[in-house]
Protein backbone atom coordinates (compact mmCIF):
# COMPACT_ATOMS: atom_id res chain seq x y z
CA UNK A 1 0.00 0.00 0.00
CA UNK A 2 2.61 2.44 0.77
CA UNK A 3 4.66 1.83 -2.28
CA UNK A 4 1.33 2.57 -4.59
CA UNK A 5 0.95 5.82 -2.36
CA UNK A 6 4.89 6.47 -3.51
CA UNK A 7 4.55 6.21 -7.05
CA UNK A 8 0.95 8.03 -7.45
CA UNK A 9 2.71 10.81 -5.03
CA UNK A 10 5.95 10.54 -8.30
CA UNK A 11 3.22 10.38 -10.88
CA UNK A 12 1.90 13.48 -9.46
CA UNK A 13 5.19 15.58 -8.92
CA UNK A 14 6.14 14.32 -12.82
CA UNK A 15 2.64 15.57 -14.03
CA UNK A 16 2.97 18.73 -11.68
CA UNK A 17 6.30 19.31 -14.12
CA UNK A 18 5.19 19.53 -17.28
CA UNK A 19 2.60 22.30 -16.09
CA UNK A 20 4.39 24.71 -14.28
CA UNK A 21 3.77 28.55 -15.46
CA UNK A 22 5.58 29.45 -18.04
CA UNK A 23 5.27 32.61 -20.28
CA UNK A 24 3.81 32.84 -23.27
CA UNK A 25 5.37 36.11 -24.47
CA UNK A 26 6.74 36.46 -26.84
CA UNK A 27 5.01 34.13 -29.03
CA UNK A 28 1.89 34.48 -31.51
CA UNK A 29 -1.17 35.82 -29.58
CA UNK A 30 -4.57 33.93 -29.61
CA UNK A 31 -5.89 37.03 -30.24
CA UNK A 32 -5.08 40.63 -31.59
CA UNK A 33 -7.44 43.39 -32.12
CA UNK A 34 -7.14 46.86 -32.97
CA UNK A 35 -8.78 49.82 -30.75
CA UNK A 36 -9.20 53.42 -30.88
CA UNK A 37 -8.84 53.86 -27.32
CA UNK A 38 -5.46 54.61 -26.11
CA UNK A 39 -3.53 52.40 -24.05
CA UNK A 40 -3.98 54.06 -20.50
CA UNK A 41 -7.92 53.62 -21.49
CA UNK A 42 -7.62 50.33 -22.29
CA UNK A 43 -5.89 48.98 -19.48
CA UNK A 44 -8.13 51.13 -16.97
CA UNK A 45 -10.85 49.13 -18.40
CA UNK A 46 -9.52 45.50 -18.43
CA UNK A 47 -7.64 45.33 -15.41
CA UNK A 48 -10.64 45.73 -12.98
CA UNK A 49 -12.39 43.21 -15.70
CA UNK A 50 -9.63 40.81 -15.13
CA UNK A 51 -9.07 41.22 -11.25
CA UNK A 52 -12.88 40.67 -11.15
CA UNK A 53 -12.33 37.03 -12.19
CA UNK A 54 -8.57 36.83 -10.82
CA UNK A 55 -8.04 38.71 -8.36
CA UNK A 56 -3.89 38.66 -8.23
CA UNK A 57 -4.13 40.44 -11.81
CA UNK A 58 -0.94 42.83 -12.36
CA UNK A 59 -0.31 45.35 -14.47
CA UNK A 60 3.13 46.99 -15.69
CA UNK A 61 3.99 49.13 -18.26
CA UNK A 62 6.19 48.45 -20.91
CA UNK A 63 7.21 49.89 -24.05
CA UNK A 64 4.39 52.09 -25.49
CA UNK A 65 1.92 50.93 -23.55
CA UNK A 66 1.29 47.92 -20.94
CA UNK A 67 1.36 44.51 -19.73
CA UNK A 68 -1.41 43.12 -17.72
CA UNK A 69 -0.40 39.24 -16.39
CA UNK A 70 -3.36 37.04 -14.98
CA UNK A 71 -1.68 34.11 -13.07
CA UNK A 72 -2.19 30.73 -13.28
CA UNK A 73 -1.28 27.50 -10.93
CA UNK A 74 -1.81 25.30 -13.57
CA UNK A 75 -0.46 26.68 -17.05
CA UNK A 76 0.80 29.60 -18.26
CA UNK A 77 -0.42 33.10 -17.65
CA UNK A 78 -2.89 34.83 -19.11
CA UNK A 79 -0.60 37.81 -20.76
CA UNK A 80 -2.48 40.93 -22.68
CA UNK A 81 -0.49 43.53 -23.65
CA UNK A 82 -2.02 46.99 -25.15
CA UNK A 83 0.44 49.25 -27.27
CA UNK A 84 0.27 52.15 -29.18
CA UNK A 85 -0.57 51.65 -32.71
CA UNK A 86 -1.14 54.41 -35.59
CA UNK A 87 -4.14 56.97 -33.72
CA UNK A 88 -4.98 53.53 -30.86
CA UNK A 89 -3.81 50.77 -29.86
CA UNK A 90 -3.25 47.42 -30.93
CA UNK A 91 -4.01 44.33 -27.78
CA UNK A 92 -2.56 41.19 -28.18
CA UNK A 93 -3.64 38.21 -26.00
CA UNK A 94 -1.71 35.67 -25.07
CA UNK A 95 -3.61 32.15 -23.36
CA UNK A 96 -2.34 28.85 -22.55
CA UNK A 97 -3.50 25.79 -23.90
CA UNK A 98 -7.16 25.21 -25.24
CA UNK A 99 -8.78 23.82 -21.86
CA UNK A 100 -6.98 26.49 -19.88
CA UNK A 101 -8.11 29.42 -21.32
CA UNK A 102 -10.62 31.72 -19.75
CA UNK A 103 -13.61 33.04 -21.66
CA UNK A 104 -14.35 35.42 -18.89
CA UNK A 105 -10.52 37.22 -19.78
CA UNK A 106 -11.05 37.12 -23.31
CA UNK A 107 -14.77 38.99 -22.78
CA UNK A 108 -13.06 41.22 -20.79
CA UNK A 109 -10.86 42.62 -23.33
CA UNK A 110 -13.44 42.49 -26.17
CA UNK A 111 -16.03 44.30 -23.82
CA UNK A 112 -13.46 47.10 -23.25
CA UNK A 113 -12.35 47.33 -27.31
Amino acid sequence: MQSRMLMGGVGLALLAGCSLPTSLVPGEPNVSKYSEKTPKELAACVLPEWQKEISHTTQISISNGYRITAPSIVTADEVLDIVKYKDGSRVSLYQGPPWAKSGALRKGVRDCL
